[in-house]
Formats: C-alpha cells, sequence, structure tokens
C-alpha cells in the first residue's frame, strides 16, 4: 500500500536532508518495486486486460511527455463519471473481427486472425487514446486513423497526439507493427519510470 509506504518513509527520515534524504526515499521506493526484467514482462503482455487503469495512466503520461503549454491537452477531463478520453484498440477486441480486418491481419483467414486478436489486441502496441472511441469501434485502420469531425478536424489516429506518430506512417497494421510499437513504447516506459 503505498499510502503506508509514505507513512514509514516520513516517520523514518529522522534527519537526512538534501542529497541524503533523496536517496533513503528513492532505496526505500525501489525496495518495494518491481524489478525492469518484471516490469517489463508485464509491459509487453496483454497489460489492458491485466489493469486497465494502469493502461490508461501509461498511455496519458507517453501522450503528455510531447505536450508543452501550447499543445496540452487534458487527457484526465471527465463527462460526468467517465473520461472524455479513453483507451482505444487499434486492431479492434469486439467478438466478431470485421472483414478488412481478417484481410488485413490474416489474409482472410479468419481463425488466422482470431488467434492473433486474442495473443495481440490487448498489449500495448494496439492500444492508444482517443476522444472519440465509440465513433473509431470497428472500422478499418485507414478510417480510424484518417477519421473527421462535421468540421473536418481529425479525430481519428491523426488527432495530434505524439503517442500516434507511428500510426500515421503506415497503411495497415498486422501483428509485426503490433511488437514493434509494443517495444517501443515499452523502451519509453522502462525509461521515464526507472529508479
Amino acid at each position: 500500500d503505498l499510502t503506508r509506504l509514505f507513512i514509514e518513509i516520513i516517520a523514518n527520515k529522522d534527519n537526512r536532508t538534501g542529497t541524503d534524504l533523496k536517496e533513503y526515499i528513492e532505496s526505500k521506493l525501489a525496495s518495494r518495486s518491481a524489478s525492469d526484467e518484471s516490469f517489463h514482462s508485464k509491459l509487453i503482455g496483454p497489460i489492458y486486460r491485466e489493469n486497465y487503469g494502469v493502461t490508461r495512466f501509461i498511455l496519458c503520461d507517453l501522450a503528455e511527455q510531447a505536450m508543452n503549454i501550447e499543445t496540452m491537452t487534458d487527457l484526465w477531463a471527465k463527462s460526468g463519471d467517465n473520461f472524455i478520453w479513453t483507451i482505444e484498440h487499434i486492431f479492434p477486441q469486439g467478438e466478431t473481427i470485421p472483414k478488412e480486418w481478417v484481410n488485413m491481419v490474416a489474409e482472410g483467414d479468419y481463425e488466422k486472425a482470431k488467434a492473433i486478436q486474442e495473443e495481440y489486441v490487448h498489449c500495448l502496441g494496439n492500444l492508444t487514446i482517443t476522444g472519440f472511441n465509440s465513433t473509431l469501434s470497428n472500422k478499418s485502420f485507414e478510417e480510424k486513423r484518417d477519421r473527421t469531425d462535421r468540421q473536418g478536424m481529425y479525430v481519428g489516429y491523426r488527432n495530434g497526439l505524439s503517442l500516434n506518430n507511428d500510426l500515421l506512417e503506415v497503411d495497415s497494421w498486422n501483428k509485426e507493427h503490433i511488437e514493434q510499437r509494443t517495444e517501443k513504447l515499452v523502451a519509453q516506459i522502462l525509461e521515464l519510470y526507472r529508479m
């Protein structure tokens, strides 16, 4: 429990100050944290299925790293009780895989597409965040990437988030793309949260 850990750190900080206090806090946090190997293992797996909240936090944090005062977007804004920005599965997670996706990821082989979906759909490389999740749904990759609203503003993967930049450079999506993007995002996360 994080609260107990912080209470323990405060209670036992003694007369430490400056660098000594910083090193003490880091050592306490590191002693309770997962190893880089364990963290990496969780990040490359079906992270969305295992922990939606952590997945959303990581995706938002990655997107926010490239924002500045002029491009800042509140990815934590809510409409009522729900977040406006939600997790979007690039390769859809639905029970029925649309034909365009079967053709793209498995050359028309539905069973192969289902197997790829089972293994990769909840991996970090297949996830992004969007404020228009329900309008993207099971659309084709190109439709999701290039979707615009009524005013002609991009609301798909061209929404301006740096998290989506690598999605703009491809015309199709398959398990190799998911694997490559997963490794890229995991490397960024390991660097970002290094202890």
